[in-house]
């Protein structure tokens, strides 16, 4: 009679400890499959930005400086025909990783077109650092860098600064 309960004791306390890692891993799966849902829908919101943050930079670009000739009496508008397209560029890329998340389930669909956003915003940051003086599209690439930081993160790539 002891031994019987000493063998049912022993079972359940077999069926506990197999047990108890189940439904640990089984909640922890869970976590991650959110976390894993969370993450992607701050990706698809960081890439919207970009292409927002990028379409302002692109307009801010087109007002660009005017300046006064002949003691005032003609204004002159200089627009960088360069760094429009340099940042037209940069938006393609932009559209291309848009349409590439959209697609696949898998980020690796998608790295090589975030790997080509990457390069081209590294691209359009060094070109218009120093070249306009705008405090508009300054804004405009301070956004653009700390987004492109966000995707580099997303996708475990390190931002390449020459």
């Amino acid at each position: 009679m002891k031994s019987n309960i000493a063998i049912k004791i022993l079972m359940a306390t077999a069926l506990l400890i197999l047990a108890i890692p189940v439904v640990a891993s089984a909640q922890i799966y869970r976590r991650s499959y959110e976390y894993d849902r969370n993450d992607r829908r701050n990706l698809r919101d960081v890439i919207t930005q970009l292409d927002n943050s990028s379409a302002r930079l692109e307009s801010d670009l087109n007002v660009g400086r005017n300046r006064r000739v002949l003691g005032g009496l003609f204004w002159v508008r200089n627009v960088d025909s360069n760094a429009i397209a340099e940042v037209r560029d940069f938006r393609q890329a932009v559209r291309d990783l848009r349409r590439s998340f959209r697609a696949g389930d898998d980020l690796a669909d998608s790295r090589d077109e975030a790997r080509m956003v990457l390069d081209r915003g590294v691209q359009l940051d060094r070109y218009l650092r120093l070249r306009t003086g705008s405090r508009d599209v300054d804004a405009d690439l301070a956004e653009i860098r700390s987004n492109l930081h966000l995707i580099a993160d997303a996708y475990d790539l390190n931002m390449r600064y020459y």
